[in-house]
Order: C-alpha cells, then structure tokens, then sequence
C-alpha cells in the first residue's frame, strides 16, 4: 500500500467514529418534563357543597364551533346569597366566578403544550351550576379553536373530569 491509502484509511476511521456519536445521540430516548404540576389544596378554607363527578364529558355540537353540554342531577338547597362559594374542576379553581341566588358561574382555562414547550391552544371551559327546585343543571361550553375540543378530551380521558362547588372561608 502507498503511504496514501494509510492516510484515506486514517480519514474515514475517523469519520465512522464521528457519525456512530451522532447516531446513538439520536437514537437515545431522552425523558423530560415540561411545564409544571399545579396543585392546589382544596380541604384547608373549603367544605364541598356539591360534586359532579362526569369521567369525560360527552359534548354536542350543530356547527363544529360551540361544544356544549348539559346534565342534570339532584336537587339541592342552594342560596348563593348567604353563603360565598367557588368553583373547581379538577383540583383547579375557575376564574370570573359569578354567583347568585340559585346559580353560580365560571370560567377555566387550560394550556396544552407540545414536546418542546410552546404552547399548541387553550381551551376556554365556560362551567354554569344551576340550583333550580326540581333538580340541578350543569352547563358546560366550549369554543372549538385550533382543536382545542380534541386536546380537552384527550385530558380528560387520563385526568377525568370533575367539577366541586365549594364553600369558602369554613
């Protein structure tokens, strides 16, 4: 052999060592979190009022825009004018929660993100808790915007879905 075929034989040693790094890096399956847990104590200033326990909510639509579910379960003696109540759904409490005498309202929203951490949608969950003398209707709407529906079911089937009205202050 000439002293160049030693030399080509050196190079492309080299470059197989290379390019097998560069393999197992992508091939090598990595483990992460992303974004935190939020968690929030719901025993401490609060007592139950009520618990509406769906698993997964079934949502109807007519125009694949607005997803809307209604159920009704027991009744039960509400009166939002004596007592201060809130909203939670999963743990998580609701914003913008309005309340008066038979009625209590409110909004969540939730993030979704992808792999990498950016935000893909938000689902925006508008919750109405209705005490009326016969039984009691809950409200759920959603605006399906970029699959946001798809997302929040996927949630639920792994987190389920359960909605607390709770006393405040106890």
């Amino acid at each position: 052999m000439k002293w160049y075929s030693y030399i080509i034989c050196f190079i492309l040693i080299i470059v197989g060592v290379f390019c097998t790094i560069e393999l197992v890096d992508l091939f090598s399956v990595k483990s992460g979190e992303y974004g935190s847990v939020i968690s929030y104590q719901t025993h401490g200033d609060y007592e139950e009022f009520s618990k509406f326990d769906y698993g997964t909510i079934d949502f109807d639509t007519e125009d694949y825009t607005t997803y809307k579910n209604i159920s009704t379960f027991g009744s039960q003696q509400f009166d939002g004018t004596k007592e201060d109540y809130t909203l939670f759904f999963n743990g998580q409490p609701l914003n913008n929660v309005v309340q008066t005498a038979g009625r209590i309202n409110g909004d969540l929203s939730l993030k979704f993100y992808d792999l990498n951490g950016e935000e893909i949608t938000t689902a925006d969950i508008h919750f109405v808790v209705e005490y009326l003398a016969s039984a009691t209707k809950v409200t759920t709407t959603i605006t399906n915007v970029d699959n946001s529906v798809s997302y929040l079911n996927a949630y639920m089937e792994i987190n389920g879905a359960v909605l607390q009205v709770v006393t405040k202050g106890v």
